[in-house]
């Protein structure tokens, strides 16, 4: 199974607060910026077929796992990285992709 780089997000609804918008898709790559770009269901069906997502912080060095969980006011599913309080390897945390 593969492992692959968060370097962006994009989220929604993009006028909230990153802390209160949901994920909607991500790029992955490396710090030179991302080379695919993947929908939250791409993302969840990698997940579910063993795939593994993670983000790195530049400054702190450190990574942190990203993980499906159930939004609890709109019981879907979607991701978040692994707390760790490092914030620059927060998915929150990241640039928004740039189509």
């Amino acid at each position: 199974m593969a492992n692959y780089r968060i370097v962006c997000t994009n989220q929604e609804p993009v006028n909230l607060p990153h802390d209160r918008a949901h994920i909607v898709s991500v790029g992955t790559g490396d710090s030179s910026g991302y080379s695919n770009y993947w929908s939250l269901s791409e993302v969840l069906n990698a997940m579910d077929q063993g795939h593994a997502f993670y983000t790195y912080g530049e400054s702190s060095g450190k990574t942190a796992l990203v993980h499906k969980y159930t939004c609890p006011k709109c019981s879907r599913t979607h991701i978040r990285s692994e707390p760790d309080a490092v914030q620059d390897n927060n998915l929150d945390n990241l640039s928004t992709c740039k189509r």
